[in-house]
């Protein structure tokens, strides 16, 4: 028992939550239309272990960039307890490699299946994923990170997990996958705008680094919140999405805490993993509440 936290703690398996939802709405959608089950939960394992392979690659980066600079410009990244196991020395770096190695493996196994199952389609889709997992621990520094993780998360594991389910596509899905691609952002913009000072310092260019100042990379927030709910409302008025999709709308109100909570740190930073993974955990908790009433709308209509 104590392995299996030790490497959950290791592979920052908290930010699963993640994975597990963008996975839940293709799948539960693809329950209810006939999908094949095992599949889809074959599906997930191989979300989890590219999602976790990710985690100590990111890692791994991080680390050999902290000691290349001797310690300098890492500060804020130490405080949220990255790279921790590493530099408390217990986990070597050619562990973690090996551990990396092996998670991607069995990602690409799975891949792999679906491609013998359904050929060109899901190779596409793996290929995809593949590269721009690859691409993600240096895409900071060229303004693509958000982007990146938007389109990983939703419309490929979207996409992806639907049609290994069903063998087709789905518009529906697709137009709310938008929406929930931009759930994803909010997440990972949140990361960055507590990285504000530390990552404009280092050169990188996130959304929020941007934006140009807190204060706009703060209003930039709000503004993909709305664009989670116009999207919804265009579908609707599209006739894409039933009246009763505009039960999701009351994510709104775990969406707002999430806004107030980065009013907070406009003109501060965070002083530990706790508090980091304290305004993570309410991100965590509106793209739970988003996720829920997606699922719930299949359900009812």
């Amino acid at each position: 028992m104590n392995k299996i936290i030790f490497f959950l703690q290791f592979t920052r398996a908290y930010s699963l939550p993640m994975s597990f939802m963008a996975w839940l709405i293709p799948f539960c959608f693809g329950f209810l239309n006939g999908g094949n089950i095992f599949y889809g939960l074959l599906s997930l394992l191989g979300i989890v272990c590219a999602h976790l392979g990710a985690n100590l690659f990111d890692d791994i980066i991080d680390y050999r960039d902290f000691l290349k600079n001797d310690g300098q410009n890492s500060g804020l990244n130490i405080l949220k307890g990255k790279c921790k196991f590493f530099l408390e020395e217990r986990v070597s770096v050619k562990t973690a490699v090996l551990i990396s190695a092996a998670l991607f493996l069995t990602a690409i196994a799975v891949g792999l299946f679906f491609v013998f199952v359904y050929k060109l389609p899901i190779l596409a889709i793996m290929a995809a994923a593949g590269v721009l997992c690859l691409l993600y621990p240096k895409s900071g520094y060229f303004g693509l990170s958000e982007i990146l993780i938007g389109i990983i998360f939703s419309p490929l594991v979207f996409t992806g997990v639907y049609y290994v389910m069903t063998n087709s596509f789905s518009q529906k899905l697709e137009m709310l996958s938008v929406s929930f691609a931009i759930v994803t952002v909010s997440l990972l913009f949140t990361d960055f705008f507590l990285d504000y000072n530390s990552d404009k310092k280092n050169g990188k260019k996130t959304l929020a680094v941007l934006s140009g100042s807190k204060q706009n990379a703060y209003h930039l927030y709000i503004f993909l919140i709305f664009l989670i709910y116009a999207n919804i409302f265009l579908g609707i008025h599209a006739h894409i999405f039933s009246t009763g999709y505009f039960l999701i709308f009351l994510s709104i109100l775990p969406a707002l805490n999430t806004v107030k909570n980065l009013q907070h740190y406009l003109d501060r930073e965070i002083k530990d993993e706790k508090e980091f993974l304290h305004v993570m955990n309410d991100v965590q908790r509106f793209i739970a509440a988003f996720s829920v009433l997606c699922v719930i709308v299949f359900f009812i209509n």
